[in-house]
């Protein structure tokens, strides 16, 4: 039996004359914000069987052989392959399908989109688009279903706040649901109404939400696997070579499946196994659990089974995350949670039991208590769940008494940057609120590890827009909070390598260019460590490298 090729003691690739910084360091390091990593100002990495097997000082000539592809880096910066450790990658693929309506400057301009796209649609068919965002508009008011009834009463129409826990629908649409005046408000959502209690067309979270989703034609199999080649290119272009893709269906687990076996795939993904409340109650989830076969870690190098994700409140600006205290801006209210303490108590036990990883939401700091109380109690039923690497999701409010506990149980947090400069939410929070939001150094003071992402599509995926944020600690108008709160460069490229592979439990072979890692790289034109921190958030990416292949080269 001969083999189609023959072994060379060569390497397949070697990427050389780059100013390299490897990120190798022992996540125990990473964890308490030490970052005394090498740097070679001339180096290279050589890659064989879509691994690295030597990263140094030189031109790698050693490992070059006839058969060897050699990249010239022409002294550019090269980082590890760039990882988003919470985004709703294939979600945002299917969103390239519909309406963008992210910064329509007012809702006029939301309508004028949405005409046009009326216009060359057929009568009948869902009208959908997302990312719309009343707080950059001047009167900052959610459109209502009769400001759609408007445009047409012909097509059913569901469009989603940039936040993804608000949607605004038409009349159709509310009819296509059969939601009425008479329609309770579903466990863990809000149907908003008039003063008369009607339906006006405003639906808050995900199982309100879910009523009109549930009536919208599903996606036909090319269309996940366009969805899928879609947001890969647009990762891509960034940077990011691997995701942990939160709330996943299994339409579209199965599509990540079918685009690996069908060469659409071009980023690692890490599926978070959804338990959503649209989709039953907390009994019916943990009966599932019982009956599921593959738990976290169950895959392979592409694709891989990564956690349970929970939806365990809302966000500051409708007023819906779990607060300790009253809203600024909504004195009347501190918020809700979508299930009660008990419930997320239960599902975190039974997540210990079979070994899960539990990722949850929990944006208000009430939310945060109630999810630390749920993994204390995991621990102590079956003990010790330091290992499962249980973790937070957003946390922008964190309180020392929550770090201590997060230490204690290895409860770690990813955290998105990118929301505290893009989102315009500083000016409707407490001051205490608005100066810890997303403060990362407060993680690394006390050893937890916190993760970058983006929460893509709530804010673009480029992940140097959040490193920028982190350091900077400013807002798209200018302002720095709690610059006390500022980290350095090379943590903010921690966050976003070594730490958010440690989500996956992939950090022994993922973000760090080091032996034994896969081969996935991410070449820059400028130095982020080095830079001016205003122009961290101009990086360019010339070229992305997936397991030792190029799947991203600029120009």
């Amino acid at each position: 039996m001969s083999s189609s090729k023959t072994w060379s003691p060569h390497a397949d690739l070697v990427v050389r004359h780059a100013r390299v910084h490897t990120v190798d360091l022992p996540i125990e390091e990473a964890r308490w914000g030490r970052t005394d990593f090498a740097t070679y100002d001339d180096g290279y990495v050589a890659v064989k069987d879509k691994k690295i097997i030597a990263v140094g000082p030189g031109d790698g000539g050693d490992w070059v052989g006839p058969d060897t592809d050699v990249i010239d880096a022409k002294g550019r910066v090269l980082l590890p392959g760039l990882v988003d450790s919470h985004m709703h990658a294939q979600f945002s693929g299917e969103g390239m399908l519909n309406i963008d309506l992210r910064d329509v400057p007012s809702a006029e301009a939301m309508f004028d989109l949405i005409a046009q796209r009326v216009a060359v649609t057929p009568a009948g068919q869902f009208i959908q688009g997302q990312y719309w965002n009343e707080l950059l508009w001047k009167n900052g008011v959610i459109p209502t279903r009769h400001d759609l009834d408007k445009i047409s009463d012909a097509h059913p129409m569901f469009f989603m706040r940039t936040c993804f826990h608000v949607a605004c629908v038409n009349s159709k649409a509310l009819a296509a649901a059969g939601i009425t005046r008479d329609t309770p408000d579903p466990a863990g959502g809000t149907i908003g109404r008039d003063e008369a209690g009607e339906p006006n067309g405003i639906l808050y979270e995900n199982a309100a939400m879910g009523l009109v989703q549930d009536v919208i034609p599903p996606l036909t199999e090319e269309q996940h696997l366009q969805a899928v080649e879609n947001i890969g290119r647009l990762l891509n272009q960034n940077g990011i070579t691997s995701v942990i893709d939160a709330n996943l269906s299994f339409a579209q687990m199965r599509a990540y499946y079918q685009a690996l076996r069908r060469g659409r795939l071009s980023y690692r993904a890490r599926f978070m196994f959804y338990l959503d409340t649209a989709t039953g109650d907390v009994p019916y989830h943990l009966r599932r659990l019982d009956e599921m076969v593959a738990v976290t870690g169950f895959g392979n190098d592409m694709l891989k089974l990564n956690g349970i994700k929970v939806t365990l409140d809302g966000i500051p600006a409708t007023g819906t995350a779990c607060m300790r205290k009253p809203y600024k801006h909504m004195p009347e209210t501190s918020g809700f949670t979508t299930i009660t303490p008990e419930e997320m108590r239960a599902i975190a036990v039974k997540g210990a039991t079979y070994h899960w990883q539990v990722g949850v939401h929990t944006i208000g700091d009430k939310a945060a208590d109630i999810a630390l109380a749920a993994f204390d109690a995991a621990d102590k039923a079956h003990g010790p769940i330091a290992e499962n690497r249980n973790y937070l999701i957003h946390m922008p409010y964190p309180h020392e008494d929550q770090l201590d506990i997060m230490a204690r149980l290895n409860v770690s947090n990813t955290t998105q940057p990118s929301i505290f400069h893009l989102m315009g939410e500083n000016v409707i929070l407490n001051d205490e609120q608005a100066a810890i939001n997303m403060a990362a150094k407060l993680f690394f003071e006390k050893g937890v590890v916190i993760g970058g992402s983006t929460d893509h599509p709530v804010v673009p995926c480029n992940p140097f827009l959040g490193m920028y944020a982190a350091v900077s600690r400013r807002d798209s108008d200018g302002t720095v909070w709690g610059a006390e709160y500022r980290i350095t460069p090379r943590q903010a490229l921690v966050m976003w390598t070594k730490n958010s592979a440690y989500f996956s439990h992939d950090d022994a072979v993922q973000g760090s260019l080091a032996p034994g890692c896969h081969a996935d790289m991410t070449l820059i034109d400028r130095d982020i460590l080095s830079c001016p921190v205003e122009d961290i958030k101009d990086t360019v990416v010339e070229m992305t490298i997936l397991g030792g292949r190029v799947v991203y080269k600029a120009g």
